[in-house]
């Protein structure tokens, strides 16, 4: 009788360690943000209001930051790179300084923007400096918020059952995008260690076009705006049942196209019309989200529009976007996506990874950080 009480006993401890750990059953339901490309220019000399409102970047970030922390029971804050003007380390120094006032805990990673050097005009003779920090630099600035050690590329758990990967997809020296094999094996492991949890991935670059010039290398180089190897990486999360893909890049609004059971979400700019950042409410088999406007004055709006559709913002113009009324109507439509403001998808498939039965994982070889630090 003993025994069979101990057997009992051993067999509910085993119950109620699987029903704690088991990543389905580790939250039901979670909020989060996404706040993409905010290109934030601390004032100087060579910043201005073109399609980009570099003048009022920052205070366009501190209004979305300020709006958001309003939010309740916000779990934390995705920022998918093009977060500074160009790596310049005082816009560096200010971007962490305008995030730190996030309640919610907020994971970055990088974009073209921070590890392609712009040179600095110069009136002697000489190379120009470049005015950037170097990538690592400016992963060391974000430790515990997206990163954790020297890796440009990392992996946490913000919540348990929810895996969220962080990808670098820049290339040095051009602002399109490339996953390099070692990093696409250490994505196959981490995918291997985190079967069975939800997992989100976010990065800048995308994995798939969202207009027809996006697969065009003669038109204006907008082929950049994906991963040249986008197909090969594509194939990985679908054998991995990654369900939600996060980027930015293309500061379009807010939309997502599905492939073979994975979604991918594209996201718009705080600094460029249409000016938005987008909330999500996550299930472990639905999502739902609604895209906000960033509260600015009725001027700094006129002024976006004004430059998106002038001069300023003529290199954005699709193929099918000439500068004519009708050109411009159908160029706003575009980048507004009123149709995706609000909506609701629900998974095919959730993470389920097993890979080949002799899969070669070494848990040493992958570090997961649990927790941001606060």
């Amino acid at each position: 009788m003993l025994n069979k009480f101990k057997f009992l006993s051993t067999v509910l401890v085993i119950f109620l360690i699987i029903f704690t750990f088991d990543p389905g059953f580790a939250f039901t339901e979670i909020k989060f943000a996404v706040v993409s490309d905010p290109h934030v220019s601390f004032p100087d000399e060579t910043v201005t209001d073109a399609f980009k409102l570099g003048k009022k970047s920052m205070p366009l970030l501190e209004n979305t930051v300020a709006e958001l922390n309003k939010v309740k029971d916000l779990s934390f804050v995705l920022l998918p790179g093009d977060v500074t003007q160009d790596g310049e380390p005082w816009n560096v120094d200010e971007l962490r300084k305008t995030l730190d006032e996030f309640k919610a805990p907020y994971f970055i990673t990088l974009g073209n923007h921070e590890i392609s050097p712009v040179p600095l005009p110069r009136e002697f003779p000489g190379p120009p400096p470049a005015r950037g920090v170097s990538k690592y630099q400016f992963v060391f600035a974000f430790q515990g918020r997206g990163y954790k050690g020297s890796n440009s590329y990392n992996s946490f758990d913000p919540i348990p059952g929810l895996h969220i990967i962080n990808l670098d997809t820049t290339k040095t020296g051009t602002w399109g995008g490339h996953l390099p094999p070692a990093q696409i094996e250490w994505l196959k492991k981490d995918l291997y260690l985190n079967k069975g949890k939800f997992i989100i991935v976010y990065t800048h670059h995308n994995f798939v076009p969202w207009h027809v010039d996006d697969t065009n290398p003669k038109w204006k180089s907008y082929n950049l705006f994906m991963l040249d190897n986008a197909e090969q990486v594509r194939k990985i999360f679908e054998e991995a049942g990654v369900p939600l893909v996060i980027t930015g890049h293309r500061h379009i609004s807010t939309r997502y196209k599905e492939i073979n059971g994975v979604y991918y979400f594209v996201h718009p700019c705080t600094s460029t019309y249409p000016m938005r950042y987008t909330i999500y409410t996550l299930t472990r088999d639905r999502l739902s989200w609604e895209v906000k406007n960033v509260p600015a004055p009725a001027e700094w709006w006129e002024l976006a529009k004004k430059n998106f559709l002038g001069p300023p913002g003529k290199w954005w113009r699709g193929s099918d976007h000439p500068e004519t009324p009708e050109g411009d109507a159908k160029m706003l439509k575009f980048f507004e996506a009123s149709d995706f403001m609000t909506g609701t998808i629900t998974f095919k498939k959730i993470s389920s990874y097993l890979g080949p039965a002799n899969y070669p994982v070494n848990s040493k070889e992958i570090s997961v950080s649990l927790a941001p630090i606060r």
